[in-house]
């Protein structure tokens, strides 16, 4: 866990002996999603806070982990085996906790499913994938994955760009609005582009100059979006979409940082709501790994 006020980085754990933990999401309540691992093959959800407590979620699974919060005590995370049923969202909410699944949409001849959460506001909407398929008297209907969100217990599909049959919705904010991607064709090999859903439209979001694919990460109350594009080889850009234009962020880097030239900034995977942008890329001066940056807005 990063505090910018403080600048102290500090290590999270459940226990002592565990093999390792991950964090995936914070509130701004300071609740931090993740899950603990233990051995091999034991994943299993659980959250801190800020202040220093931490508490493992108790499921039906050895497979299950934690992927956000929100400010109103509830836990969003997903299930995952290798065979049926495949995966599953879960909810988990305060003060009990007590485990929810959230179910996926129609699909009538599915020996595994496929479903996963990513995301939840503070109304509970929660939004990420599920499979589909609709069939009429063994008649293959439609079908695919699609960015779904999940509201008072009922699965929606949010459709996709171009009716492609396959979107994924990885960020919502308080006001409904929900970014992801979205591949823009049917054929095989088609492109991804980012889209931004409001009010019912899925709207393609586009690529940076020359890229080929692109995804949005999240979006923030002010309706900023952050994610990656990439072109055909694969290199990535990390992006700012606000007031109908994409931007590479790496643009955006003050010339005054001592960061300017050493910095490639490859995915942004969170704004905040007073503009603060988390992002993964890579420092020249120290090769081979990849870095955690914060962007901090100009005054």
């Amino acid at each position: 866990m990063y505090q910018q006020s403080s600048g102290a980085l500090s290590e999270l754990t459940f226990d002592p002996s565990e093999s390792g933990a991950s964090a995936k999401g914070i509130s701004d309540t300071g609740v931090i999603a993740g899950e603990e691992i233990s051995g091999p093959a034991g994943l299993h959800a659980g959250f801190w806070t800020v202040t220093g407590g931490a508490m493992l979620l108790t499921g039906q699974s050895d497979s299950e982990w934690a992927v956000a919060a929100n400010d109103n005590g509830i836990i969003l995370g997903d299930y995952g085996d290798s065979g049926s049923p495949g995966s599953a969202a879960l909810t988990w909410s305060a003060p009990g906790y007590a485990e929810t699944v959230l179910p996926g949409l129609r699909c009538d001849n599915c020996a595994r499913l496929m479903i996963s959460a990513n995301a939840i506001n503070d109304g509970g909407t929660a939004v990420g994938q599920s499979q589909s398929a609709i069939y009429d008297n063994g008649t293959f209907v439609s079908g695919g994955l699609f960015a779904v969100q999940w509201q008072s217990g009922t699965a929606t599909s949010l459709g996709s760009l171009q009716d492609s049959g396959t979107s994924a919705a990885y960020g919502i904010n308080n006001n409904g609005d929900v970014v992801g991607s979205s591949r823009v064709g049917q054929a095989s090999g088609a492109p991804s582009h980012a889209f931004l859903y409001h009010q019912g439209t899925m709207m393609d979001l586009g690529v940076l100059s020359g890229d080929a694919n692109s995804s949005a990460d999240c979006i923030n109350d002010s309706g900023q979006a952050v994610g990656v594009s990439s072109d055909a080889a694969g290199t990535q850009r990390a992006f700012l979409y606000q007031n109908g234009q994409m931007y590479d962020l790496n643009s955006l880097i003050d010339p005054a940082s001592p960061l300017t030239g050493r910095v490639s900034l490859q995915e942004a995977v969170g704004i905040s709501a007073n503009g603060l942008i988390a992002v993964n890329g890579t420092d020249s001066q120290d090769p081979g790994w990849t870095r955690a940056f914060l962007l901090i807005p100009l005054k």
